[in-house]
């Protein structure tokens, strides 16, 4: 089994856990069916491997989430460079960004909503990363994506848990629901927090990028033999 990567461990693993260890607090038959008493390395193997899965689960419902969390916000962070829904770069900053797309990426286009879709300018930031990327200057941008995802799967993780909660226990618990439901508020607010902080990092890493120049051809050195002039031809010597 390979090792998880960073965003495997944070938006997909701790998540799933969180919900898997939520079903079987509510349905404690499922934990003494699955997992011995004692804790051993197999129910331990087993247990990652149901996280993993649950995992995949849970973020489906985050997907849900984030539309909503989106939606609310007028738009994802990356979207508003175009529609101006929130400050996230200064104006000078999105003119050096429209130049560069050109320069760099040869897109000749105007950032704003009336001439760009979010669908197109998806794809642009897309590419932009892929650019950020090829420069291994992606580390922070991928921290905060984690981190994003992390925070996105402990919301849902916490929403579902409370779901459960509810339905099989109606409102006899309802001070931990209440907890649950704060704490997936918090999980939401850092959500968006780390949502602007990938958007804003992305840009600012594309915009540092070195320009890059085409160097253009420079005509080959004259041939010192071929240039000279032509030696005449050596005389017949009379005999």
């Amino acid at each position: 089994m390979k090792t998880f990567d960073f965003y495997e461990f944070t938006g997909i693993l701790v998540p799933g856990a969180i919900t898997l260890v939520a079903i079987l607090l509510v349905f404690p038959q499922i934990r003494t069916s699955l997992f011995s008493s004692d804790l051993t390395v197999g129910d331990l193997g087993l247990f990652v491997v149901l996280a993993y899965a649950a995992g995949h689960l849970t973020q489906a419902v985050g997907n849900g989430v984030e539309w909503v969390l989106w939606k609310v916000m007028q738009g994802m962070p990356t979207d508003w460079v175009r529609t101006r829904a929130h400050p996230l770069l200064a104006h000078a900053q999105i003119q050096t960004l429209q130049a560069k797309l050109s320069s760099e990426l040869n897109i000749q286009t105007t950032i704003d909503e009336k001439t760009l879709s979010s669908g197109a300018w998806y794809n642009i930031t897309r590419q932009i990363y892929a650019a950020v990327a090829a420069q291994s200057r992606n580390n922070r941008i991928d921290i905060f994506n984690g981190n994003y995802g992390l925070n996105r799967g402990i919301a849902s993780a916490l929403l579902i848990g409370l779901a459960l909660l509810l339905l099989v226990h109606g409102p006899m618990y309802w001070q931990i629901a209440l907890l649950i439901l704060l704490s997936a508020g918090v999980a939401l607010y850092r959500t968006y927090r780390f949502g602007i902080r990938y958007a804003r990092e992305l840009f600012v890493q594309f915009l540092q990028l070195p320009t890059s120049e085409s160097t253009s051809a420079t005509p080959p050195e004259p041939n010192n033999l071929a240039d000279k002039e032509p030696s005449p031809p050596p005389k017949n010597s009379e005999k």
